[in-house]
């Protein structure tokens, strides 16, 4: 919880014993200078909040320090002492928000006043979705792999990355020329796939490169077997050299029986949170498949020191969505199985990754009872608040108010089932945030919501009637700020 390990602890216990003896005779002083119990601690010291929570415990009345006080001065002199880690530590530094026509803004998350602003082309501010932004202000805009956008629109000339280092910007072509080869009766062409991402310290950027030699067959143009390597690499921004901090493990030579290998063959597919890379790295090996995709396997590709070392998770992560720790504490959806038009063939599910143990903290058919109707209510977007306690998400539906409802595949009628969906549809989406070590249930919702971030550990920032708002992690509205947004997508709190 505090992010401390046994040692730390130890050392802990052995620095309260003695400030005990130097907290008691200040007790004494503040009282005789007229403050009484824990209220009158809490205004010299100035934390309020935290005191009054033990207000029940008092002095006696020959000013002694009754023994009921001894388990709260303890847990308050622990909760001070006991160091949290770097990790656990940081709070936003920077909210940026992309705003059109070609504007990427950077916001003060604590005033909400403008500190910078960076141009942008327009496929980027178009697609906020495809926009990584670390931690220093880096951005690396990594256009959609399928060479479709979401409206269906090729992406070329959008096949292009583009990246701001944080004073200038360099832009790339996200693919490799086709090269031809073979030999007689056999033709072969060797392509490249990149993924990019950038890296936290801001010296490098990260790339997982997929290389693939196909065997063409020569009459129809059809592919016929497939063989892949894949590797990350680690690229100097300034330099530009490159070197290879992991070779993933291949699957030989794989028959393509649809004459398109993307459909039946299996390649690796990385996944960082924000797209940035700071100690690890989520790899899962994939078959995109034709009307579905097939998940083998996920690894975790973590730093020790100057090294790389890749350790394989007891099942695969099929889409990830925050982590913490190395990867030690990953949250992930398990997404519906619906394929060809249906969308509720299976119950969603939040899972919570702990030191490589799976529990689920939310599934949708267990809430919703929904079985009856193809309609799906899933988690799109999750985030640790900045000391970890605490997790906060999005939640959707594939159906809107206004829209019909139809029977799932295997469905029956159900009025009060129907009645109750259409219900709960009217509040989405929504943000709702939990306590994972406490309680996998929702403790609030805010609805009409999508979750941008956590300003600190009690303030959460979301989208809502096309403007950034403030809530409390209870969901109680704290301000709505004059910043404009589209989506959630539109904003980034870092």
């Amino acid at each position: 919880m505090f992010g401390a390990g046994l040692p730390e602890l130890i050392v802990a216990v052995v620095i309260a014993i003695p400030a005990i003896f130097v907290v008691l005779p200040l007790w004494k002083i503040f009282s005789k200078a007229g403050f009484s119990g824990w209220r009158g601690l809490a205004q010299v010291v100035h934390c309020r909040q935290f005191c009054n929570a033990f207000l029940p415990y008092s002095m006696n009345e020959n000013r002694s320090l009754s023994l009921s006080v001894w388990p709260a001065l303890i847990a308050f002199l622990l909760a001070a002492i006991v160091p949290v880690s770097g990790a656990s530590a940081q709070t936003p530094e920077a909210l940026w928000v992309v705003q059109l026509p070609d504007q990427i803004v950077s916001y003060d998350p604590a005033t909400f006043v403008p500190r910078r602003t960076i141009r942008a082309p327009a496929r980027v501010v178009q697609y906020p979705e495809y926009l990584a932004i670390s931690g220093i202000g880096q951005m690396l805009f990594r256009p959609p792999r399928s060479g479709e956008w979401p409206s269906r629109v090729p992406s070329s000339p959008g096949h292009s990355a583009w990246f701001w280092d944080g004073h200038k910007v360099t832009e790339w072509e996200m693919h490799r020329a086709s090269t031809k080869g073979g030999g007689p009766g056999k033709d072969t062409v060797t392509a490249a796939q990149i993924g990019w991402f950038l890296s936290a310290a801001g010296r490098s950027l990260f790339s997982l490169e997929n290389e693939f030699e196909k065997v063409m067959a020569k009459e129809e143009g059809l592919e016929r077997s497939v063989r892949s390597s894949s590797r990350i690499r680690q690229t100097d921004v300034v330099s530009g050299s490159a070197q290879t901090v992991a070779t993933l493990p291949s699957s030989g030579w794989c028959e393509c029986g649809t004459g398109t290998c993307y459909e039946s063959c299996p390649e690796w597919e990385a996944w960082a949170p924000d797209g940035v890379v700071s100690d690890f790295l989520l790899l899962t090996q994939v078959t995109p498949g034709q009307i579905g995709s097939t998940y083998h396997q996920s690894l975790i590709c973590e730093r020790q020191g100057n090294t790389w070392q890749i350790k394989k998770l007891s099942q695969p992560i099929s889409n990830p969505l925050t982590y913490f720790t190395k990867g030690k504490m990953l949250v992930a959806t398990e997404p519906d199985g619906g394929c060809c038009g249906w969308e509720n063939e299976s119950s969603d599910r939040l899972l919570l990754m702990r030191n490589g143990k799976f529990s689920v903290l939310y599934d949708e058919w267990d809430r919703y009872d929904n079985r009856n109707y193809d309609v799906s209510f899933y988690i799109r977007d999750a985030r640790f608040a900045p000391d970890h306690n605490m997790l906060a998400y999005t939640l959707v539906s594939t159906a809107r108010p206004e829209t019909e409802i139809r029977l799932s595949s295997e469905g029956k009628e159900n009025g009060e089932e129907l009645a109750r969906i259409r219900k709960a549809i009217t509040q989405l989406p929504a943000v709702e945030v939990m306590s994972p070590d406490v309680r996998p249930l929702p403790i609030a919702m805010i609805p009409y919501a999508e979750l941008v971030g956590w300003l600190n550990n009690r303030e959460i920032l979301v989208a809502q009637d096309g403007r950034l708002v403030v809530y409390d992690s209870r969901g109680v509205k704290q301000k709505a700020t004059p910043i404009r947004v589209r989506t959630a997508a539109d904003g980034f709190v870092r």
